[in-house]
């Protein structure tokens, strides 16, 4: 969208948060890259990449050991995605530590919305992270 948009930026076709130099496709930024690999290990979500991104996502819930798989999944997700609209509009440096702490911050707030014993689990989730 932005080379349509024709935003001039440096090298938008590859990865920003990766120095492989790789294209940024979704599939690459979300779930190949090795910087969201590590996200995605953090959390404990396992993702196969080599099949399609629907039977990935449904073989990620069903091996999932915990619960608020959706939840858990977007928001790592969203914020994998913030990191790297971070460094494209904003020229902030995509770390780890700022998406961790941003996601933590994302889950603690999804205790208002559930019941007390799920708010129990993300709580415990989020200190264990």
């Amino acid at each position: 969208m932005l080379k349509r948009s024709h935003y001039l930026i440096a090298d938008i076709e590859s990865c920003v948060l990766c120095t492989a130099q790789e294209e940024e496709t979704i599939d690459h930024l979300i779930f190949n890259c090795p910087f969201s690999q590590a996200c995605w290990d953090k959390i404990g979500i396992s993702y196969n990449s080599n099949i399609s991104r629907i039977e990935a996502t449904i073989r990620a819930k069903e091996i999932y050991s915990g619960r608020l798989f959706i939840e858990i999944f977007t928001i790592t997700t969203w914020n994998i995605w913030k990191e790297r609209n971070n460094f494209i509009f904003n020229q902030i440096n995509p770390t780890y530590n700022a998406w961790l702490e941003r996601t933590k911050a994302d889950l603690s707030w999804l205790r208002y919305k559930v019941s007390t014993d799920l708010s129990d689990y993300i709580t415990s989730l989020v200190n264990n992270l």
